[in-house]
């Protein structure tokens, strides 16, 4: 069995839908397990409910209203068989008359509980996965919709829940490889789980990938294929670098660090059950199935070679990637040089005023860092004032080279700061078995710096 997960963009329209559908079929020998999240802007209508509920404002309903017509008129386009219609229109008749009650409930309350956000949040995948399962049965497949709460069992932890790998394990055993073995394609909307009190949860960012490597490790899958609307990961931000290049693997530990470095593909976290379960995942596009993609790997091949010379940079470097609208914040001790604390000081800090530190570089006397802009920083300067002399430059952006083989490839630093003579780096972070080479550049330099970067590197 292979597990395939498909994004909203990849469901948002009936061409999209029709696409997808498409791609399955092809893999019907396979025995797909079909991950999907809800369809194009689904959860940011959801989410506009909840936010209109919680300000005590009206239009909830009309939202509601916006959203069974979309859904409707999509069942209308994509499942054309009268008898899967029908399923399909009961599965989302259904969903939106429970939309209705809990906006009727929370308005009678005047109460947004996290509990009710996740039941609301909910209900975009439980719709997404019975249409696909229509469309799919329409061209003649043994598709059957899986309530995800039948599968995904977590903690009760409301807008981040944990899977419980163990019961989410008995339960896909029980539920998805009996429909398989029986010639079935199982559909499963992603994000939604069941708490033990049987209280429908969602799992937080990147919830819906997460869900599908947690069943593809359940099942011991033969391959997991996260679908997009990208080539896989590339070599840069295309709309930056319109030449960035499709990699054909990056690491587990490489796509964590651009993740956290600015990328936005996917998540780890969401990806590592199935990474650390030796499953191939591969990140793929949905609207050039013939594109290979890109396989995420445990470690890197034996035997590469690390030279960064003769063109060899690139095997050195997976991707280049930004945070844009950053903070650079300089600490200089006011004590005597030598003086314990300062370190513990500052930090006690940042973690009162709950600000996380991305990049950080230290001496005796100084400490500099770089943080995502905030509403707290003028609080921020002025506790650290009572500490440290406080010099904070703000409109930067981090540019970060990103390689596993960083650190043990010679030259390839030559390579990078040639690229960057031209641009007045400010800060610049590299540990000694670092996966990544940022530098602190002006914000409005930052496209420039990483085009400069992508022609020296990739090239």
């Amino acid at each position: 069995m292979i597990v395939m997960k498909f994004g909203g963009s990849s469901v948002k329209n009936a061409e999209a839908v029709d696409r997808v559908s498409g791609i399955i079929q092809a893999r019907v020998a396979q025995c797909p397990v079909v991950v999907v999240s809800a369809t194009g802007d689904t959860t940011d209508e959801l989410v506009e409910i909840l936010d209109l509920l919680e300000a005590g404002h009206p239009g909830a309903a009309d939202i509601a209203a916006r959203i069974a017509q979309s859904h409707s008129e999509l069942v209308s386009e994509v499942v054309t068989d009268a008898q899967e219609q029908e399923k399909a229109r009961e599965k989302i008749s259904a969903e939106i008359a429970r939309l209705n009650d809990m906006i009727s409930a929370m308005e009678r309350l005047g109460d947004v509980s996290m509990r009710s956000r996740d039941a609301v949040l909910s209900v975009g995948e439980r719709m997404s996965a019975p249409i696909l399962a229509g469309s799919l049965a329409s061209r003649g497949i043994d598709a059957i919709y899986v309530d995800p709460s039948d599968v995904m069992a977590t903690d009760d932890a409301y807008g981040a829940a944990v899977p419980d790998m163990g019961l989410t394990e008995q339960q896909s055993l029980a539920v998805i490889v009996p429909l398989g073995e029986q010639g079935k394609v199982p559909v499963i909307g992603g994000y939604v789980g069941r708490s033990a009190k049987g209280a429908i949860t969602t799992l937080g960012r990147g919830g819906s990938d997460l869900t599908a490597s947690v069943i593809a490790k359940s099942i011991a899958a033969e391959a997991l294929e996260f679908w997009k609307d990208v080539d896989g990961i590339l070599s840069a931000d295309p709309r930056i670098v319109p030449e960035a290049k499709p990699l054909a693997a990056i690491t587990f530990r490489e796509a964590q660090e651009l993740t956290f470095l600015g990328s936005g593909v996917l998540h780890p976290a969401s990806i590592q059950p199935a990474v650390e379960a030796g499953i191939p995942v591969r990140v793929r596009n949905s609207y050039r199935p013939e594109s290979p993609g890109t396989e995420i790997r445990k470690f890197k091949p034996s035997g590469m070679i690390i030279d960064a010379n003769g063109g060899e940079a690139g095997k050195a470097v997976a991707s280049i990637t930004c945070k844009r609208r950053q903070v650079l914040v300089n600490l200089y001790s006011t004590r005597m040089i030598g003086a314990s604390g300062f370190l513990r000081r500052v930090f006690e800090v940042f973690d009162r005023l709950k600000i996380s530190v991305d990049h950080i570089a230290t001496s005796e006397v100084n400490i500099t860092v770089t943080l995502k802009d905030t509403d707290k920083l003028a609080q921020l300067q002025a506790e650290l004032t009572e500490t440290a002399k406080v010099d904070v430059v703000r409109d930067v952006g981090v540019v970060s080279v990103v390689g596993e083989l960083l650190s043990a490839t010679s030259g390839v630093a030559a390579h990078i700061f040639s690229a960057l003579k031209d641009f007045n780096i400010l800060f610049i972070t590299h540990g000694g078995a670092s996966t990544n080479v940022s530098m602190v550049v002006r914000d409005r330099d930052v496209e420039a710096a990483i085009r400069s970067l992508h022609q020296q590197l990739f090239h």
